[in-house]
């Protein structure tokens, strides 16, 4: 029974959403009580407020609460909504035959008139890979990686100078030059902390191992040898014959 390996794993994105829907219900309730208690004392005051002058001042008290709350809601809805969308686009877990790859959206800028995505991508080996773990507590769970010789490579940089492919297996960046540079080097990574609930960081550690050990199977190249293409051989054996027989 061929077993199937699941190899990319995408961010939690739900977390942002989650994050204003437990704003909302620690600030909701009392904004509404606000609201509404200076609302009766509007009405319960009214007649005061007219003799003394102070009922435009009451007015726009209680319309200047309503407003902030309705303006912090709205600030709180993009950026969350812009969080899920850039998210679920560029931060991702993909596990190659030969290696992980994390992928993490790390900004945006203006640049020329056009908005540049930067990225934080995190290249390990498996061929260098020796744990990965759960570490944390609670919501603060995530995983963490180790390898040996310094072989956690770390770009930062635009999103699509930093695309790549997998040819044969073997993971390669589509500009050449970070093939070679332009990365740091360690032998620890944390994954930031937007990969769902402690199963799904287990599942992950999981399909590392997996991958390991399917890495471990993998047969080795087998060592070049050169061989003559046939039509070489035989022009030379020609000519020897035709110096020999002095032409």
């Amino acid at each position: 029974m061929v077993v199937q390996i699941k190899s990319y794993f995408h961010c939690d994105a739900n977390m942002y959403r989650n994050r204003v829907r437990t704003f909302f219900e620690y600030t909701a309730a009392p904004a509404v009580f606000i609201a509404i208690f200076l609302t009766l004392c509007l009405i319960l005051s009214l007649g005061n407020l007219l003799g003394s002058g102070l009922l435009i001042s009451a007015l726009i008290i209680i319309a200047s609460v309503v407003f902030a709350f309705a303006l912090i809601t709205r600030i709180l809805l993009e950026v969350s909504e812009h969080a899920v969308r850039v998210h679920s686009k560029y931060t991702y877990i993909e596990i190659g035959l030969k290696d992980v790859i994390v992928s993490t959206y790390a900004g945006s800028f203006m640049q020329n008139g056009q908005r540049v995505v930067l990225r934080e991508l995190v290249v390990m080996p498996l061929s260098t890979f020796k744990s990965a773990e759960v570490v944390g507590f609670g919501t603060y769970r995530t995983l963490r990686f180790r390898t040996e010789a310094q072989a956690v490579r770390r770009y930062i940089g635009n999103s699509e100078r930093l695309g790549y492919l997998f040819r044969e297996g073997t993971f390669e960046f589509k500009e050449f030059f970070y093939q070679e540079r332009g990365f740091t080097s360690n032998d620890t990574f944390i994954a930031p902390r937007c990969f769902g609930k402690i199963k799904d960081l287990e599942a992950i550690v999981t399909a590392v191992y997996a991958a390991k050990a399917l890495f471990e199977k993998i047969s080795p190249p087998e060592p070049y040898v050169f061989k003559e293409a046939e039509f070489v051989k035989k022009r030379r054996e020609l000519q020897k014959e035709l110096k020999r027989r002095g032409f």
